[in-house]
Parts: structure tokens; sequence; C-alpha cells
């Protein structure tokens, strides 16, 4: 009876392996997909900073945007540049470390 109760729990892990290797083979696939949206969303995310920091550059030349309107106090289109920008300098940085399977602190 020993011999029996060991056939069927060898059995038994066996099986368990056996669905192990099957979830496996499933999660890349999932991570595959995720990873390829997420470097999609990221070259788009840095194509906005570019075009961002681009505009702003100008707005920078014609209107004589100093480096304290920007950091204290923004205003108007600069306020709406800035906020832009460290919103999507934030989600470039989650998806960074998701990317790399790390945490965010």
């Amino acid at each position: 009876m020993s011999e029996d109760k060991d056939q069927e729990k060898k059995a038994a892990e066996d099986k368990a392996d056996v669905e192990i290797t099957e979830e496996s083979k499933e999660e890349p696939k999932e991570k595959k997909t995720d990873k390829k949206a997420l470097e999609k969303e990221r070259k788009e995310i840095i194509q906005k900073m570019l075009r961002i920091q681009k505009e702003f550059m100008e707005l920078e030349r014609s209107k004589g945007v100093t480096e304290k309107d920007i950091h204290h106090n923004p205003q108007g289109i600069v306020k709406e540049y800035k906020e832009e920008h460290e919103k999507l300098a934030n989600r470039l940085v989650d998806i960074a470390h998701a990317l790399k399977g790390s945490i965010r602190t």
C-alpha cells in the first residue's frame, strides 16, 4: 500500500509540474504583449515631450520666457507646458520601471 500512495503522490506532483509549465508558457506571451504596448506608449510619450520642448523653446525665444517664469509661479501657457511635461515624464518613469520589473519608490 505504501507504494501505491507513493505512486499517487508522484503522479500528483508530476501533474502539478505540468500545470506550472503550461502557465509559464502563457505568461511570457502576455508579458511580451504588455511589453510591446509599453514600448509603443514610451515612444509616443517621448515624441510628445520633444514636441512640447520644441514649442516651449520657440515661446522662450519669441516671448523671452526665463527660468524664473518656469519655476516660480508659472502662469498661462508656461504652466500648461510645465504640467504636461511633468505628467509625461512621470508616466515615462512608470513605464521604465514596468519594463525592467522594478518598483518605483
